[in-house]
């Protein structure tokens, strides 16, 4: 045997011995998220305040109808307001 045979040998060795670890490794770390999870303890009793998604229901509504229209009425015309205007005379605005 010459020596680049030896040392091709050797680094399929190491290949293979790296590749049985990081199969180990991989093997050992799903194992133990499984029973981590088996193991997660029940719920914790209830602490007083709500969860996330349970919101309470309103008595009266945040905004009546005609609050509603008048606010929709007065952000239209702001819209409106703040539109671009259109050049007066027959002058194009200049392209960049």
């Amino acid at each position: 045997m010459n020596i680049a045979q030896i040392a091709a040998q050797q680094v399929r060795m190491h290949v293979r011995t790296c590749l049985g670890a990081l199969l180990l490794i991989s093997l050992l770390l799903g194992l133990s998220a499984a029973s981590a999870q088996a193991e997660s303890p029940a719920p914790k009793k209830p602490n007083g305040y709500l969860p996330v998604e349970d919101v309470p229901k309103r008595e009266d509504p945040a905004m009546s109808p005609d609050d509603r229209a008048k606010l929709v009425k007065d952000l239209a015309a702001a819209r409106d307001r703040q539109a671009p205007h259109k050049p007066k005379g027959g002058t194009k605005p200049a392209k960049p």
